[in-house]
């Protein structure tokens, strides 16, 4: 049979070119070494090398195992340097999702922060809608996600992160909480009810009566404030994505009444617990969201 240290012996000299270089890397004796190749081929039935003027010559039957046994010592070394990363605390990449809403503003100051204990782990990062980000975790195609609605399937888990609120968005707003009556008097910049936000909103509306006019309705948040800095009317989004509104002197922000309230997720496959660095962004998050 042909064993792991038949493996390292004939990969050892295929690299050295010798018995005493390859007695060298394997860090044995050179009569060891001799007696390993001797057993490796043995094991196999076929001579791996012959020997010309000192050195040994790899026969066409050893040229032809070499790529599959280099390969296999490639995966070896990628095998050990993802050990190293998690006795370091990091690893090799981080996949990351985050909703456009939290991506802006909310996720720069928690990777900041983050970032100065886990320097060497990279990220892979795309922004997609809530519910893009839970098909993802469940199909394992990414490892943490940030989201403004749990995933509620079985094979992910969904942990609340920060709480916030809808505001509105505006200049010459009222001053103090805007009673939610006031949302059917004045042009609107609503956000889409099948938007996870929209949806506790228009759930709001329902509740209290109220039917907003709606002049513009997105789901895109800071695309909401943009058009509010513009006069286009008032905007409806959730209480993150409305530090972008400082961007804008001017513009003004205030609560509704009552208040509608938010919930930041994290989410993560049930089957593949976050590593020590993910656990750490995920705390960064939760920071931040404040």
């Amino acid at each position: 049979m042909f064993r792991i240290r038949h493996i390292e012996i004939f990969y050892a000299v295929m690299r050295a070119g010798t018995v005493k270089g390859a007695a060298d890397t394997l860090h044995i004796t050179q009569p060891a070494a001799s007696r390993l190749l001797q057993q490796a081929e043995q094991s196999i039935g076929v001579t791996l090398f012959q020997r010309v003027r000192g050195r040994l010559t790899p026969t066409v039957e050893a040229q032809r195992l070499f790529p599959d046994v280099e390969q296999l010592f490639g995966q070896l070394d990628a095998v050990r340097r993802s050990a190293a990363n998690l006795g370091a605390g990091s690893e090799t990449v981080l996949r990351l999702l985050c909703v456009p809403g939290l991506s802006m503003e909310v996720l720069p100051q928690a990777l900041g922060r983050w970032n100065r204990t886990y320097p060497g782990v990279r990220l892979t990062f795309r922004t997609l809608h809530s519910r893009q980000i839970a098909d993802a975790i469940v199909r394992r195609e990414a490892d943490l996600g940030f989201a403004l609605e749990p995933s509620n399937h079985p094979a992910a888990v969904d942990l609340p992160i920060g709480r916030g609120r809808v505001v509105c968005v505006g200049r010459d707003l009222p001053e103090g909480p805007i009673p939610l009556q006031a949302l059917g008097h004045h042009p609107l910049i609503d956000l889409d009810p099948a938007d996870p936000i929209g949806r506790q909103l228009h759930m709001a509306y329902d509740a209290h009566g109220v039917t907003p006019a709606a002049r513009i309705t997105t789901a895109s948040y800071h695309a909401a404030i943009e058009m509010a800095a513009q006069g286009l009317g008032w905007a409806l989004v959730d209480s993150w994505s409305a530090w972008h509104a400082r961007r804008h002197p001017g513009l003004q922000v205030q609560p509704l009444a009552p208040e509608v309230g938010t919930v930041a997720y994290a989410l993560r496959s049930r089957d593949l617990p976050w590593s020590t660095a993910a656990g750490a962004l995920v705390e960064e998050m939760g920071r931040a969201l404040g």
